[in-house]
């Protein structure tokens, strides 16, 4: 999937309620030791303007990556967010790409479609602290 933004950052887009999503997204502060990534929970205003904009259908149910002018849904984005964050990141990421797309979907969307009831739900979209606060859009 194309898009026609000029702007080429990393953009993770998040269910803010999650909280399986809401370890991810804190996973991969701790771990973008460059800072190369940006967050917007799927329920804000920047996604949903930022995704209607780019003819992107958000159904909660799935991570969206914008990277390179591009946007990577399900399992193709968490593997080159691992890849992108480098290190043994990088190496679970040589590990999971070469397995067939469709095993790898079909079981994150076994996750997806599950997330809540295995891994719980918040009310409301959860804050960043101050020192991650600007990566977040």
């Amino acid at each position: 999937m194309k898009s026609d933004a000029k702007d080429k950052s990393n953009i993770i887009f998040f269910d803010g309620v999650c909280n399986l999503c809401n370890f991810w997204v804190k996973y991969v502060v701790r771990n973008d030791l460059d800072g190369v990534f940006y967050f917007s929970n799927l329920q804000s205003e920047f996604a949903k303007n930022f995704l209607t904009k780019n003819n992107i259908n958000s159904d909660f149910e799935t991570i969206i990556l914008f990277t390179e002018g591009r946007f990577l849904k399900e399992s193709d984005a968490v593997v080159s967010i691992l890849f992108k964050i480098g290190g043994f990141n990088r190496f679970l990421s040589r590990i999971i790409k070469p397995l067939p797309i469709k095993f790898r979907d079909c079981l994150y969307k076994f996750v997806s479609r599950n997330r809540y009831r295995l891994f719980g739900k918040k009310e409301y979209c959860v804050i960043p602290d101050q020192n991650v606060k600007k990566r977040f859009l």
